[in-house]
């Protein structure tokens, strides 16, 4: 059994991987950084400095997968006059300036941009830019990137020279921008670890969340959000497990008869009910109307008891009609085998044959669709505990899918599918505990 773990252990890794390349592309392709600074800081009036700001506050604006050791060290907009900015470069190496044409139509008006330094015969510009360091484009050119060089000083000691960046638009237009970049020696390791897709991805593979968008530590508040749903999930699993096998096994046994057909006639209704009709029938009933129960909120200790009975009967009830129709096909195939009939021929009582022998050789079916939703406990519920101000995990991703934080989403999914990795193992050793068939490795 050891080596089988290991095993199964091992192929989880290229899964597990493979599920954060995924999120990664969909959370980050289809959804660039860029739009995630707009959606954040409002979609109208959002310059493109507030834009780089938010995206290095929150690592975005490293590269996605590979860093060559590029990085910003200045920038200049310009509307409609001319701008200057002086920047101070970081030595002698290898400089890009990317001009950047604003989305949108374009209108024709004329870019021009000179760089100046305070030490020339150090600074190599590219053959685009005349005598004096100027370049001009029209509005209508798309961005480009025009790379130089800064040579190495002459005199030891001699501090690096600072560009005079200058941007003109001749005619007002959308926001023009001038941004320049450094490569910086890099180590070989950090070029793949100061990424987008190793600090926002590969580190959950290390249950290392980071951040959520205001700051919290997405770790810690999955610590303390984990035991205010095991208060709903787990009392509500246990019960719905007992009762749902219960009745399954009560109507497999009068099949054929009214019990069977109004007890499926009611399982079909309570699957036709949305889950929000027992939520909000059960707060005007038994919490406005009644007051047996509080409406909503939490608390912890002894105290929790009379927040969390009202969600844990909805969760029960909401759920019991098609899991009562699955456990009662199982039971009607079991009921109908051989060494059924030879028990009760023997004489032994039907409650032992039911709860012993056929509840036994039903398990395998039965532990299938049980312990795989394991790991679903830890995740919450998203209806009842929004409706009910519980603050576990289902809320908190309510919550992140409303702020639009994509930083505890994606947590939630990678969580999610590690639970899922260890309720398949859990489920296929739960096999070998209820049937000596069962073999792991075979």
């Amino acid at each position: 059994m050891i080596a089988y773990i290991v095993r199964r252990c091992l192929y989880a890794i290229p899964i597990l991987i493979g599920v954060n390349v995924i999120v990664f592309l969909l959370f980050f392709f289809v959804n660039s950084p860029d739009d995630m600074a707009r959606t954040h800081l409002g979609q109208k009036r959002v310059t493109p400095e507030q834009i780089d700001q938010w995206k290095r506050e929150h690592s975005l604006d490293l590269p996605y997968f590979y860093n060559a050791g590029w990085r910003r060290i200045g920038a200049v907009v310009a509307t409609k006059a001319e701008t200057t900015a002086e920047i101070l470069t970081a030595g002698e190496g290898d400089y890009a300036l990317t001009i950047e044409a604003p989305p949108g139509p374009k209108t024709g008006q004329a870019r021009i941009v000179r760089v100046e330094s305070n030490q020339p015969a150090r600074l190599t510009l590219p053959a685009e830019f005349d005598a004096q360091g100027t370049l001009s484009l029209p509005a209508t050119t798309p961005t480009q990137q025009f790379a130089f060089r800064i040579a190495p000083a002459q005199n030891a000691g001699q501090a690096p020279p600072t560009l005079r960046l200058t941007l003109t638009v001749e005619a007002p237009a959308p926001t023009q921008r001038a941004v320049l970049t450094y490569q910086a020696p890099i180590a070989f390791v950090s070029r793949f670890t100061d990424t987008v897709f190793f600090q926002r991805s590969l580190r959950m593979l290390f249950f290392q969340y980071g951040k959520s968008d205001d700051g919290k530590i997405i770790s810690e508040e999955v610590f303390h959000r984990i035991g205010p749903s095991l208060t709903i999930t787990l009392p509500a699993f246990l019960l719905a497990l007992f009762i749902d096998v219960f009745f399954a096994m009560i109507i497999a046994v009068y099949r054929g008869t009214y019990v069977d057909y109004w007890s499926m006639i009611l399982c079909v209704l309570l699957m036709s009910i949305s889950g929000l009709f027992y939520i909000i029938g059960g707060q005007a009933i038994f919490a406005k109307t009644l007051r047996l129960v509080p409406i909503s909120g939490f608390d912890y200790g002894s105290q929790a008891f009379k927040f969390v009975l009202l969600p844990v009967v909805i969760a029960v009830v909401s759920g019991m009609g098609g899991s009562v129709r699955f456990y009662r096909t199982i039971f009607l195939e079991e009921i109908g085998k051989d060494y059924v009939r030879t028990a009760r021929a023997k004489g032994l009582p039907e409650g032992r044959v039911l709860f012993v022998h056929a509840l036994k050789n039903a398990m395998i079916p039965i532990l299938t669709s049980v312990v795989v939703s394991l790991p679903f406990l830890f995740a919450g519920s998203l209806l009842l505990e929004s409706f009910f101000a519980i603050p576990g995990m289902g809320s908190y991703m309510i919550d992140a899918i409303q702020r639009q934080d994509f930083a505890v989403v994606q947590a939630m999914v990678s969580l999610g599918s590690f639970l899922y990795v260890v309720g398949l193992l859990m489920t296929d050793i739960s096999y070998t505990l209820v049937d000596p068939r069962v073999r792991l490795g075979q």
